[in-house]
């Protein structure tokens, strides 16, 4: 592995660690809560709203990628965090 790639792979484990630090921290906890709460209010106005307010359904939809997108995002990194964890402790052959 070269020094370039090795380097790129601690620099993801720590970002993958720092988020999962990050979910632990009180910010972190509120923000997960906060875009889960987005999301399920997004989906119930979603249920209820009239299929001809195509602004409205257009915002809405907007709301929940943005809280699907932020989960998303982190959970992204702390699996590419531990993949890259991993590679690094599997020795060469």
């Amino acid at each position: 592995m070269s020094d370039l790639s090795t380097q790129a792979l601690y620099a993801e484990a720590i970002l993958g660690k720092d988020a999962e630090e990050f979910l632990k921290t009180d910010l972190g906890r509120y923000m997960l809560a906060r875009a889960e709460e987005e999301e399920r209010e997004a989906l119930d106005a979603l249920a209820n709203v009239s299929p001809w307010r195509r602004r409205r359904i257009q915002q809405l939809q907007a709301q929940l990628w943005r809280a699907r997108s932020f989960t998303g995002w982190l959970a992204e990194m702390i699996t590419a965090g531990r993949q890259a964890l991993q590679q690094l402790e599997t020795p060469e052959d």
